[in-house]
């Protein structure tokens, strides 16, 4: 039997470039944007604030979305986060930081850089710092508002090395609103010369700086709000003096013992104490401070708080007769219940609206 041959189909026609629809329109550049998607039609201005508020790499890769994309990331204001997440090796790390500060013309308004740990071999430590020092002078930075940076030192010889804060990092200090440093060497001989002209809030954490450079750097701070002080090494007494200070916190201050003076502070509102784990530690004394209204954590782990003329030694009041009137919300600390004791310091703050136990 002869087999049937199979009826051949004809060939089917090549289709040309879909038609647009009335719902489908060109942008700027000439790409094609559907009625679904919306977010293209925005003006630039607009997305490039929606790009400044991505995480680094995420407002880096809407270049690919579209060609009218492109221009966008480096219009729009650079918020660099440079924490691990953007590359685990270190020093490429420094490297791409290096080539995003570079790349984008500016402004910055924010620099966040985490666990920076410098090479513990001599030649490769003195490339890293280089870099460092570097990252500072790129233009990208020039009106930077927002500055949070803290280093991861080698353990060496049985004590921690910090590493320097670099000069030309205090470059960018007329235009900081925000300043959060961390576990570096403050460097004194210059701390009297700075002025922070816009800083709000000012981090210290675990931050290597004498007494003088400390108190060199608050009188640079003009419209100072906030305060927060953890773990500062080297001394065992700072002092605290500002006419705008509104918020102070004190987290484990002192690696040993010290005294924080708080000799005028007119509007300081509200002193939040965490005595972490550690005892005897810190002593807390309050001179001026006729604005207080927030106060806590008083726990016996801080040996002595003076304020007022009252000292509470492990929150055992000096006086009963003497009270202060300003604070409205007080938090305490006891190991056991010790009703008694709490009614006794109940009598030193007769206005008290909230008491957090």
């Amino acid at each position: 039997m002869k087999k049937k041959k199979k009826a051949v189909e004809p060939a089917a026609k090549s289709r040309g470039p879909r038609k647009r629809s009335r719902d489908d329109e060109l942008v700027s550049g000439g790409d094609l944007i559907t009625h679904g998607d919306l977010i293209s039609k925005l003006p630039d201005d607009i997305l490039c604030t929606i790009i400044s508020l991505l995480p680094t790499k995420d407002g880096a890769r809407t270049q690919a979305v579209a060609r009218r994309w492109r221009p966008l990331w480096r219009s729009a204001p650079l918020n660099l986060d440079a924490s691990k997440h953007l590359c685990s090796n270190d020093f490429k790390r420094f490297s791409l930081i290096s080539k995003i500060l570079s790349d984008h013309p500016g402004p910055a308004r924010r620099f966040v850089v985490y666990s920076i740990r410098l090479h513990i071999a001599e030649k490769r430590y003195a490339e890293e710092a280089a870099q460092i020092e570097n990252w500072f002078v790129f233009p990208a930075l020039d009106n930077l508002q927002e500055l949070d940076i803290n280093f991861r030192q080698p353990f060496l010889s049985g004590r921690e090395n910090r590493f320097p804060l670099p000069p030309s990092a205090f470059r960018l200090a007329p235009t900081l609103l925000v300043a959060k440093i961390g576990l570096c060497k403050f460097p004194n001989d210059i701390a009297h010369s700075l002025s922070f002209p816009l800083l709000k809030q000012l981090t210290l954490f675990r931050v290597s700086i004498s007494e003088d450079a400390f108190s060199g750097v608050l009188s640079g701070c003009r419209v100072l709000e906030s305060l927060k002080l953890q773990g500062i090494p080297d001394v065992n007494c700072l002092r605290i003096s500002s006419t705008t200070l509104r918020i102070i916190i004190v987290c484990s201050l002192f690696e040993r013992k010290g005294e924080l003076f708080i000799e005028d502070a007119p509007c300081l509102e509200r002193l939040l104490l965490n005595p972490g784990t550690g005892r005897d530690r810190e002593t807390i004394r309050v001179i001026k401070a006729p604005k207080l209204e927030i106060l806590g954590l008083l726990s016996a782990r801080i040996p002595e708080i003076e304020i007022a003329n009252i000292v509470f030694q492990r929150l055992i009041p000096s006086s009963l007769k003497v009270t202060i009137c300003t604070v409205k919300v007080l938090a305490l600390h006891f190991f056991s219940p010790d009703l008694d004791a709490v009614l006794d310091i109940l009598r030193c703050f007769p206005c008290l609206e909230k008491l957090c136990l």
